[in-house]
């Protein structure tokens, strides 16, 4: 439960989490456009994701996939509607600046 907390606890990863909801099995390539994050940051906060249990990944081809997990999904759905869909519109934003030509 600590960990779950802890993941929770970070906006970034919150965003990383609807992103996730709102684009479903996303490759790695996709969440780096919509974060200037550097590649050992965004790593870290996928990573307390995956030990949290909230996101699962699945390597294909070259990159990695993410996906919710149960869990992942029932907090992403909890969080939007006590959000006020404020932090979901802040990501229906950024996923207008997935490059979706990219080959992952």
């Amino acid at each position: 439960m600590e960990k779950l907390f802890k993941a929770l606890g970070d906006k970034t990863r919150l965003e990383i989490l609807l992103l996730i909801a709102l684009s479903p099995d996303i490759c790695l390539c996709h969440i780096e456009d919509c974060f200037t994050l550097s590649n050992s940051n965004l790593s870290r906060h996928l990573k307390e994701l995956e030990q949290a249990g909230l996101i699962t990944a699945r390597k294909a081809t070259r990159w990695k996939h993410y996906q919710l997990s149960s869990t992942g999904n029932v907090l992403a759905e909890l969080i939007i509607k006590l959000d006020g869909a404020d932090l979901l519109e802040q990501m229906k934003i950024k996923t207008q600046l997935i490059k979706r030509e990219s080959e992952c």
